[in-house]
């Protein structure tokens, strides 16, 4: 089965000349079919009118009953003399013609109609159209057709010396307009032909002017490479529409350039930590050759290179772990453990160390049971007493609380000792970051340990962070008690 082809939608400035093209040409074409059918509405009006005023005066004239039937014949053309275009037939019930105009025979189709009894009972006004030999020739039509507005109705009056019924129709003829509408409704449709492509063309460069800052924009942003990271676009000389998009922008600038300055940063300190053991490897294996040595000699210089040996080798084991934490590997088991129980094993471990330097380590805290691996639970632990014992002036105390949250358990490992900077706190995760980039690690471990601690807390979708002041630096561990 084939696919079908990938179609590429149509740009947004196509789609807003479109869509808005066609709104104002849709309101244009409105307001001329309103103007065309209030022209229209308007001559019935005063066809209407005209013919309603000509029926009572003829009307009145034929029922004086003053008047003989030749003046009254009179007065009836002397009415209507001052009506251009107006036609009167007048029959009696039999259909003989009484009276008739110029025109008036054109009106006697009109009476065959199947509504023609309906109208004249209730006075209607109608169209009829027929063909005249009188009318006037015009353009667009092969014949000679007039259209009449009729009124027609019946009355008593005494003609040819007695009272008899009567049927008058009144036609006005509405050629004239017709023809002026059929005009204006051409002359309207070609200038809003002409003014809809006007409309297209002033609207597609009005949207191509209104584009223009964001290809302003775009061609901004094509100028940031990975060598000016640093860049930024100013969000107030944009319109409000593009702040927001700015602003963001910036903010994964700022982002990419932490990630590439990281990344720089971290080539450059994981080669001067792997060139430092390397080096005293090389240095050491230089003496050992440079003249005999007894075998307790080679011995201490092997067990030196061994030191160095286990240290690269921990090293690339971290880096392994960030590896596998960066790429979303890092799988943490999940048993129910109690996370006191694993604070006191680290404690077990560090024993001899603390004795050492006369620090002493103590617990705080309930059994607290969570949800996740252990083992890496332990690992975590062990960087961050690891690091608390370092910098724990001696004669003083390491404590380690626990506490229950309502959906988690926090971890808390504090230290008395040197505080440590504000600004420097949010970095202390990152890899190899020292808040004194003057001081060399003698032994201090690989850099990487707190960056350790919170990716196995990530995995475990906790959170880490410390804070540090005059009386002492915490390290806060918060866990979910079962992970979801």
């Amino acid at each position: 089965m084939r696919a079908k082809p990938f179609r590429r939608p149509f740009s947004l400035a196509l789609r807003l000349t479109f869509f808005i093209s066609l709104s104002t040409i849709l309101a244009f074409f409105a307001f001329t079919w309103f103007m065309l059918h209030s022209v229209e509405k308007h001559f019935a009006e005063q066809d209407i009118s005209d013919l309603q005023q000509i029926s009572t005066a003829m009307h009145r004239i034929l029922q004086s009953p003053a008047d003989p039937d030749q003046k009254k014949i009179s007065k009836l053309k002397e009415s209507i003399t001052s009506y251009r275009n107006v036609a009167v037939l007048l029959l009696d019930p039999q259909g003989k013609t009484l009276f008739s105009s110029a025109q008036g025979a054109a009106l006697r189709p009109a009476m065959n109609a199947a509504d023609f009894s309906a109208h004249r009972r209730a006075q209607d006004v109608f169209l009829w159209t027929v063909e005249d030999p009188a009318a006037p020739m015009h353009a667009g039509h092969d014949m000679k057709m007039e259209t009449y507005r009729i009124i027609a109705s019946s009355g008593t009056a005494t003609l040819q010396g007695e009272a008899q019924n009567y049927v008058m129709l009144i036609g006005l003829s509405i050629n004239f307009h017709l023809h002026y509408l059929d005009a204006l409704k051409k002359n309207l449709f070609a200038i809003a032909a002409v003014i809809s492509l006007l409309i297209i063309l002033i609207i597609r460069i009005a949207v191509r002017q209104g584009h223009l800052p964001l290809r302003n924009v775009s061609n901004a942003i094509k100028n940031i490479t990975s060598e000016n990271l640093d860049a930024r676009l100013e969000p107030s000389r944009v319109p409000v529409e593009l702040e927001q998009l700015v602003i963001s922008f910036n903010h994964m600038i700022e982002k990419i350039e932490d990630v590439f300055t990281r990344q720089a940063n971290f080539s450059a300190d994981i080669a001067h930590e792997i060139r430092t053991p390397i080096t005293n490897l090389v240095t050491q294996t230089e003496i050992a050759l440079s003249q005999n040595r007894s075998p307790k000699e080679l011995e201490d210089v092997l067990y030196s290179s061994l030191e160095e040996y286990n240290r690269m080798t921990r090293m690339v084991s971290d880096m392994l772990f960030l590896a596998q934490a960066d790429n979303n590997q890092l799988i943490p088991d999940r048993v129910m453990f109690d996370l006191r129980a694993e604070v006191v094993k680290v404690f077990d471990f560090f024993e001899a160390w603390a004795e050492e330097r006369n620090i002493t380590l103590n617990v705080n805290g309930q059994p607290c049971l969570t949800e996740g691996d252990p083992q890496m639970f332990r690992r975590a632990i062990n960087n961050l007493l690891s690091n608390a014992l370092r910098y724990t002036p001696e004669g003083n105390a390491v404590t380690v609380s626990l506490s229950e949250q309502e959906n988690d358990v926090e971890l808390v490992v504090e230290n008395p000792g040197t505080p440590i900077p504000q600004e420097h706190l949010p970095r202390l995760f990152d890899r190899f970051y020292r808040v004194d980039p003057s001081r060399q690690r003698k032994g201090e471990g690989s850099g990487i340990g707190l960056a350790i601690v919170k990716s196995i807390v990530a995995a475990h979708h906790g959170k880490v962070r410390v804070e540090s002041d005059a009386v002492s630096t915490r390290f806060i561990l918060s866990v979910p008690k079962k992970v979801t």
